[in-house]
Formats: C-alpha cells, structure tokens, sequence
C-alpha cells in the first residue's frame, strides 16, 4: 500500500491521524459534510501505542479518490480554525 492509498484502489489517504481524539474529530467533520471516510487504526490493543510510537501516527482516514479534494479542504479550514494537535 502506498502511503497515498487506502485499501480500495479508489480510496486514498487524506490524513495522518497523531491520535485517537483527532482521528475521531476529522472523521466526524468528513462525515457530517456527507463525504464517506474511513478509519484505518495502526494500533493493535495489547501492544499499548507500539506501533503509534514506531510509526509517530495513530492511523489513517482514507476517502474515496473523487472525494479528496474537498476533503483536505475541509480539513485545512478546520485546522485554521482550531489547530490540530495531539492529545498525549
């Protein structure tokens, strides 16, 4: 998987989520403007933030191709807003 693709050949990623509460506010933002976004977690319950440590993001929100302009948009006016930010 490249690092500008999801899953699906016409699913792309849009954000790198630093943690779990961004990840959940982007996605709600994306979903609330009716854009179809998905989460892909990197984290594996029991190893306890490993692989958020190792990879230095918490997870993915992906899109569909078609979708991603507006969506970065969306989120570039939210961070201008209120910065994003991790929450440790």
């Amino acid at each position: 998987m490249s690092e500008n693709q999801g899953q699906g050949e016409d699913l792309v990623v849009i954000f790198r989520a630093p943690d779990e509460i961004t990840a959940n506010i982007v996605y709600g933002l994306l979903v609330s403007e009716d854009i179809p976004a998905l989460l892909q977690s990197r984290q594996v319950p029991w190893m306890d933030g490993v692989f958020r440590t190792g990879e230095g993001y918490w997870g993915d929100i992906v899109v569909p191709a078609e979708c991603a302009i507006k969506s970065r948009e969306l989120i570039q006016a939210y961070q201008e807003k209120q910065p994003i930010e991790p929450q440790d």
